[in-house]
């Protein structure tokens, strides 16, 4: 697996009103900014690329909103591709299709059990759906 780490940078969380009825949530991961990065393992020193995420969570109608903010330290497959990205970066802010799933799937499943947990504290719609069981008639 190309990541070998995350911070998370900000949490926040806002209730803004109660409503009833259906109430539409969005995510939006959008990556940020990239710099070349460096991890201390027990096994030496590892360059790879900080990505930095905004994760955002947005309401429709708007009964609250919520941002997040992580940096997850990647390492591509081919360390030779490191300052390529790097460049790509900077010159078009263009990504990988593989980095960009990678970081992408990997924060939503570390940042949504903490969404999750916050959303029922503070008493608003989950971000995600929960599976419901449904009675059918015979």
């Amino acid at each position: 697996m190309p990541i070998l780490g995350h911070n998370i940078l900000k949490i926040e969380f806002e209730k803004l009103q109660t409503l009833g009825g259906k109430i539409e949530v969005s995510l939006r991961p959008t990556i940020r900014n990239l710099r070349l990065g460096e991890m201390h393992l027990p096994s030496g020193k590892v360059k790879g690329i900080e990505v930095d995420v905004d994760y955002i969570i947005t309401y429709s109608p708007e009964v609250a909103r919520a941002s997040i903010k992580v940096r997850v330290f990647y390492v591509p497959r081919n360390k030779e591709d490191i300052d390529n990205i790097l460049d790509e970066w900077e010159d078009r802010k263009v990504l990988p299709g593989e980095l960009v799933a990678e970081v992408v799937n990997f924060t939503t499943s570390e940042l949504m059990p903490i969404a999750m947990y916050i959303a029922k504290e503070m008493r608003i719609p989950y971000p995600v759906p929960l599976p419901r069981a449904v009675v059918r008639g015979e």
